[in-house]
C-alpha cells in the first residue's frame, strides 16, 4: 500500500534526510547520491516552485555543477553576455553592455550564467533522476528528535487535491535518519525546532513585489533595464528561453502608511510612475511575490546530528546575487564530509570543519550583500551624478561577479609549506588548466581529473610521485594520484601522467621540481607542500580524521534510492 494511502505510521531508515528541495537541497542530494549515500529530500509545496527569485549563477557555481555533469545544461539555457540600460525617469543615462569573458584553460567557465530560479531547479531535478533519487512533494516534516545516534523525524504526507479537516486527516510517517539537513529556506522550519537565534536586521521600510509576467513595448527587448528615481526602483529583465520577463518594483507606503496591495494592478501603476511610459504593457503574472529585506544569519551550522545549509542559515539582500549561490556551495561542502562518514572512512569530527569553513564565508557574504543593497539605494542628491559614478561602478561589479571564489585559508583542511609568499595558497579554489595523457590524443582537463568523489594528488615528479605513494598506501581508493611532468616522454610508471606540455600547470599552482598539490572533493586545495611531502601528506591523513586504512569501512556504496 502507497504511503500516501497509508494513514498507519511507518518506521524507514535513510542515511541523510533533507528537508527542503530549492537549489541548496537538490545539490546536496545530487552529491550524495553520487558518492553512494542514500538520502530523501523532501519538500512541503506541493510540486515545484514558480518564479525566477534567484537568478545569477556564478563561475565557483557552474565549476561545481561540471563536477555534477551538468554545467552544459545551464549553459544551453543560460545567458553569459549582460546588456542593461538605466534610466533616470525618462531619460536614458546609459547603455552598458559586458562582453563575456572566453573560457580559459584555467578558467573554464569565467562568467556567470543568468537563468531563472526554477530553471536551475528542474535541471537539478532531472539530474537527481539520473541517479535515482526524486523530490517528494507535499511531504511536511512536524517534529524530530535527535540523538548521538541519528534523528526521528515526524512526516506528514498531504494531498494537493484533499481538503484539509478533521475528516481527511493527512497520513504520516516516522524516519529514522542518520542525520537531518535543513535546506528549507529563510522561515526554516529544521532552524526554529532547533531554536537557534537568527540574528540579523529587517527594514520593515525595504520591501518590493517581484513577478514574472509577459511585457511588451520594449524595442530593446535584450537588456536589463532599471530606472531610479524619486517614485522608486523598478527593474525589468527578460528570461533567457521563456516569454516572461522578472519584474520588481519597489513598493512604498501611501499617505495613510497602508502599503498597496501586492498585485498586477500595483506593477502597472509603477511602470507608468517610473518609467513616465504608458506604452509599456504588462501581461498576466505567472507568479507574483512580496520581497521583504532581511540580513539574518546563525551562528551554527550543526548541532549534533542535525545540519543547516542554504537560507536556512543565512539570508541575503539580491544585491550581488549571493543568497542562491552561497547555499549550492554550502552543500557542496558538505556532501563529500558527510560522505565520508557515513560511508566509515572518517571520524563524524570531520563534520566539525563544515561550519568552521561555511560560516565566514556567510557572514562575508552578508556584509557585502548589504554594501551592494546601499549603493543602489544612492540618496536623491546624488541621484543627477549617477551618469558618472554608475555606469563604471555597474561594470566592476559585473566582473567582480566573475571573480566570486571563496576561499578556506584558516581551515584545518587547509596545509602550506615552504613556497613564501605565493598568490596561491591552501585552501583556494584549484586552478584549472590542460595537460596530455599518454595514450590519449585529446588533451585532459584539470577539472575533469577532478571530478568525482575522490581527492586528487598532484605530484611533480618521480620524487614527489614516490612520496605520495609511500604517505597514501592504504588509501589508493580515495586519493587519485597523478604525476605531472614537462613531456609526454617523461611519464612515471605506476601512476597516470599528466605532461604539462606548455608550462601552464606549474605556473598555475606554483609549483616546482618535487613539490606535491593535494586537491579536496570539492575543488578547493587542501595542501601545497614545497618540501617535506611525504610528511606533509602524512599530517593531512590524519587532520582528514580518518580512520586507519586496515580498520576503515571499505564496503561498496550503498544502493541510492
Amino acid at each position: 500500500m502507497s504511503i500516501r494511502k497509508c494513514q498507519s505510521r511507518h518506521m524507514s531508515d535513510v542515511d541523510v534526510l533533507i528537508v527542503g528541495a530549492g537549489p541548496t537541497g537538490l545539490t546536496l542530494a545530487c552529491d550524495l547520491l553520487r558518492r553512494g549515500v542514500a538520502c530523501r529530500v523532501v519538500d512541503r509545496a506541493s510540486g515545484p516552485a514558480q518564479g525566477s527569485r534567484g537568478f545569477t549563477l556564478k563561475p565557483r557555481t557552474m565549476e561545481v555543477f561540471h563536477d555534477l555533469g551538468v554545467a552544459g545544461r545551464f549553459l544551453e539555457w543560460g545567458e553569459v553576455d549582460n546588456r542593461t540600460r538605466l534610466h533616470l525617469g525618462q531619460p536614458l543615462l546609459f547603455d552598458l553592455r559586458v562582453p563575456a569573458d572566453k573560457p580559459t584553460a584555467r578558467r573554464p567557465y569565467p562568467n556567470s550564467v543568468g537563468l531563472p530560479q526554477w530553471r536551475t531547479e528542474a535541471i537539478l531535478r532531472d539530474r537527481l533522476a539520473e541517479l535515482g533519487g526524486a523530490v517528494e512533494f507535499g511531504v511536511e516534516a512536524t517534529a524530530f528528535q535527535a540523538d548521538d545516534d541519528g534523528v526521528t523525524v515526524f512526516l506528514r504526507h498531504t494531498d494537493p487535491g484533499q481538503t484539509a479537516g478533521p475528516a481527511a486527516e493527512a497520513p504520516t510517517e516516522t524516519v529514522r535518519a542518520r542525520y537531518l539537513v535543513g535546506a528549507d529556506g529563510g522561515r526554516s522550519f529544521v532552524r526554529r525546532r532547533l531554536g537557534l537565534p537568527f540574528r540579523g536586521t529587517t527594514q520593515e521600510e525595504a520591501r518590493a513585489i517581484l513577478a514574472d509576467l509577459p511585457v511588451r513595448g520594449l524595442a530593446e527587448d535584450d537588456a536589463v533595464h532599471l530606472w531610479l528615481g524619486d517614485l522608486g526602483l523598478l527593474v525589468l529583465r527578460p528570461l533567457p528561453h521563456a516569454d516572461v520577463w522578472q519584474v520588481v518594483a519597489s513598493l512604498h507606503r501611501d499617505a495613510e502608511g497602508n502599503w498597496p496591495e501586492a498585485s498586477l494592478a500595483t506593477l502597472r501603476a509603477a511602470v507608468v510612475e517610473r518609467t513616465g511610459r504608458e506604452d509599456i504593457e504588462l501581461g498576466e503574472p505567472a507568479w507574483l511575490s512580496v520581497w521583504r529585506y532581511n540580513l539574518r544569519m546563525v551562528d551554527r551550522f550543526r548541532v549534533g546530528r542535525v545540519v543547516l545549509a542554504g537560507d536556512a542559515a543565512h539570508v541575503h539582500s539580491p544585491f550581488g546575487a549571493f543568497g542562491m549561490n552561497t547555499g549550492i556551495q554550502d552543500a557542496y561542502n558538505l556532501g563529500w564530509k558527510l560522505a565520508m562518514v557515513l560511508r566509515g572512512v572518517a571520524e563524524e569530527t570531520l563534520l566539525d570543519t563544515y561550519e568552521a569553513e561555511r560560516l565566514p564565508v556567510a557572514r562575508a557574504v552578508l556584509a557585502e550583500s548589504d554594501r551592494q543593497f546601499s549603493s543602489a539605494t544612492p540618496p536623491a542628491p546624488l541621484r543627477p551624478l549617477l551618469r558618472f559614478v554608475v555606469k563604471p561602478y555597474f561594470a566592476r561589479q559585473r566582473r567582480r561577479h566573475r571573480e566570486d571564489r571563496p576561499q578556506y585559508r584558516d581551515s584545518s583542511l587547509s596545509m602550506h609549506l615552504g613556497g613564501g609568499r605565493a598568490r596561491l595558497r591552501a585552501g583556494d579554489v584549484a586552478p584549472g588548466g590542460v595537460g596530455r595523457v599518454p595514450g590519449r590524443r585529446r588533451p585532459v582537463s584539470l577539472l575533469d581529473l577532478f571530478r568525482g568523489a575522490h581527492f586528487t594528488v598532484l605530484a611533480f615528479g618521480s620524487r614527489a610521485v614516490e612520496a605520495a605513494r609511500r604517505a597514501l598506501r592504504g588509501h589508493e581508493d580515495l586519493f587519485h594520484l597523478h604525476g605531472v611532468t614537462s613531456t609526454v616522454e617523461g611519464a612515471v610508471a605506476g601512476v597516470e601522467t599528466v605532461a604539462d606540455t606548455s608550462g601552464g600547470i606549474r605556473r598555475a599552482y606554483g609549483a616546482r621540481e618535487g613539490s606535491v598539490v593535494l586537491v579536496r572533493p570539492d575543488g578547493h586545495i587542501g595542501l601545497i607542500a614545497h618540501e617535506d611531502q611525504e610528511s606533509a601528506l602524512r599530517e593531512y591523513l590524519r587532520r582528514l580524521r580518518l580512520r586507519p586504512a586496515d580498520t576503515s569501512c571499505q564496503s561498496k556504496p550503498r544502493p541510492s534510492r
